[in-house]
């Protein structure tokens, strides 16, 4: 991928920076970095990359973090644009770092909302359902939230927001819609919902789904059970959306899409630490992510040995402290959870205790042979 021009330059980190990227059918493509702070906490992800295609029909790729939309705007205006011009928005999944702003955007525009056909279940209310929600109150994709109560209740408004929104087109798996130039790749493991977007068979936003260097953090398998009843009834048989191994098989789905792709970008981390993290092959990205979170695993299992060790310890061990301030701890024993759960599945591990947050190993690394069929 060619480097970026830089048409407003930001914060070291990316905040508040405008690039353009020009296809080579003569798109226009703007890359808009909307803040996205975490308080408390040394998980910085950077900004969140929010994708602006000028064509006959203007598409927006997600709306950023909530609470800036006035941010957000400013930003279409250095580029002589403003919400009037967006025709229509889709999101890569129902997290508040993608659609926060959206039902202002959605309304000042006048757009059309696009989303995977069980976004719609993420960001409904279902408090008849329990099946263990740790907080059946909230919608969909945070019923298993484990932020602080804090963190939740800044996200109350928005959710209501975000609930009274009407999808206008649900995006089904891997569609293609050659008029508009557009495709979808159905990636879920980070989320149940997410997408990556294809245009003209040059350019993959990403989303979540691939990060130039770091990884998104994997649902939980767990989660299945409690949301099965919420997806629609063509995902509620079998789990193939949750979890870190539905993740690893959205990778690999990745590294077969049809070449080159000659363009990535991704939501995170485009820009940073002022310089640009260039995604030359989202084919070798990808398999880069699959093998580290093989070694992860490998890493956990050896902290756990053959003795017996509840998460929060394997997460003391694994992750530096700086991580482990406020959300953050939430977050590391969520990563390590993710990764106990295939090698539990595997065989590798044996969990005990009242609430099975205890493990320790068998003796086996069976793991090595589920997870390395990947990258064959």
């Amino acid at each position: 991928m060619k480097t970026p021009d830089v048409i407003l330059r930001g914060e070291n980190n990316g905040e508040g920076m405008v690039v353009h990227y020009e296809t080579a059918k003569g798109t226009d493509i703007f890359g808009l970095g909307i803040p996205n702070t975490y308080i408390d906490t040394d998980w910085d992800l950077g900004p969140t990359w929010c994708c602006l295609i000028i064509g006959q029909t203007t598409t927006l790729i997600d709306t950023g973090r909530l609470g800036n939309v006035e941010v957000f705007g400013s930003l279409l205006k250095s580029i002589g644009k403003e919400f009037q011009d967006i025709d229509r928005v889709v999101i890569t999944h129902s997290h508040e770092d993608h659609d926060g702003n959206l039902a202002e955007i959605v309304s000042a525009a006048n757009a059309e909302l696009w989303a995977h056909s069980i976004y719609r279940q993420m960001i409904s209310y279902h408090p008849h359902i329990k099946d263990g929600a740790k907080h059946p109150e909230l919608p969909g994709s945070c019923r298993l939230c484990n932020m602080p109560a804090e963190f939740n209740r800044s996200c109350l408004p928005y959710q209501r927001k975000r609930s009274l929104l009407n999808i206008d087109f649900d995006i089904e798996d891997d569609q293609s819609l050659p008029d508009d130039g557009l495709g979808f790749v159905f990636t879920p493991g980070h989320t149940p919902d997410s997408i990556c977007v294809l245009l003209e068979g040059e350019v993959i936003f990403t989303g979540d789904t691939l990060l130039p260097d770091i990884t998104p953090h994997p649902s939980l398998a767990h989660a299945f059970e409690v949301n099965r009843r919420i997806l629609p009834t063509g995902y509620r048989q079998k789990n193939v959306v949750y979890g870190l191994m539905s993740y690893i098989r959205s990778l690999n789905k990745i590294t077969h899409l049809p070449q080159p792709l000659r363009a990535t970008f991704p939501a995170h981390r485009l820009f940073y630490d002022g310089r640009f993290n260039i995604i030359h092959s989202p084919v070798d990205r990808a398999r880069e992510i699959i093998q580290f979170h093989i070694d992860r695993c490998r890493d956990i299992l050896n902290i756990i040995d053959n003795k017996l060790v509840d998460m929060e310890d394997i997460a003391l061990q694994y992750f530096p402290r700086s991580l482990l301030r406020g959300m953050g701890k939430a977050m590391a024993l969520n990563e390590v959870m993710a990764h106990i759960e295939i090698m539990e599945e595997c065989g590798d591990v044996c969990l005990t205790g009242e609430k099975r947050d205890v493990a320790q190993g068998t003796g086996s690394c069976n793991f090595l042979t589920t997870m390395g069929t990947y990258l064959r």
